[in-house]
């Protein structure tokens, strides 16, 4: 199954969202301005897609991807690459790679992110210590496919690689397993 275009996803979401009151709403979009900094601080270009995340919104706001990621703001993007660069990135083959570019965070150390020298290669995880313990789920394959993926569970109820659509009763959006 082709998953839908990254912004036909990021509409459906915004849609689910909206339907449950404005307590939830996105973070605002970034503008160009912000990603030149942040690809001039990262000193590489972002990943295509992650550009197309992050000119939708610049972050997560109170909404989480499956099962716990919030969105990184382009700020958040460069701090977090940062620190996992220079905790991860001695050694040789480096255990954080620098074209390893971090699109969200659980909060605790683990962050998913995309190789920029490597774009047709599936999203990765990265804990916090240093083990990458994604399903073979095809959600993980793109940005476009888990945007498309969570969409469809948030309007369906259906559950998602074990996980269940936020309820609607919580203030922050985290999935339940």
């Amino acid at each position: 199954m082709e998953p839908a275009p990254l912004g036909e996803s990021w509409q459906r979401v915004e849609r689910w969202l909206e339907e449950r009151g404005s307590a939830r709403e996105l973070a605002p979009p970034a503008t160009p301005a912000d990603l030149a900094r942040a690809e001039e601080q990262l000193g590489t270009g972002l990943h295509p897609d992650h550009a197309l995340l992050l000119l939708g919104h610049n972050g997560s706001g109170n909404f989480c991807l499956p099962p716990l990621y919030e969105i990184l703001s382009t700020d958040e993007v460069v701090t977090v690459w940062r620190s996992k660069t220079k905790v991860w990135g001695d050694g040789s083959p480096p255990a954080y790679a620098p074209s390893w570019i971090p699109f969200a965070s659980d909060g605790a150390g683990g962050v998913l992110h995309l190789d920029v020298s490597r774009p047709q290669e599936r999203i990765h995880e990265h804990d916090k210590l240093g083990a990458d313990h994604l399903s073979s789920h095809p959600m993980w394959v793109s940005l476009p496919a888990l945007l498309h993926y969570t969409a469809d569970a948030l309007e369906t109820g259906r559950y998602l690689d074990g996980y269940r659509r936020p309820g609607d009763d919580s203030s922050f959006l985290l999935w339940e397993d």
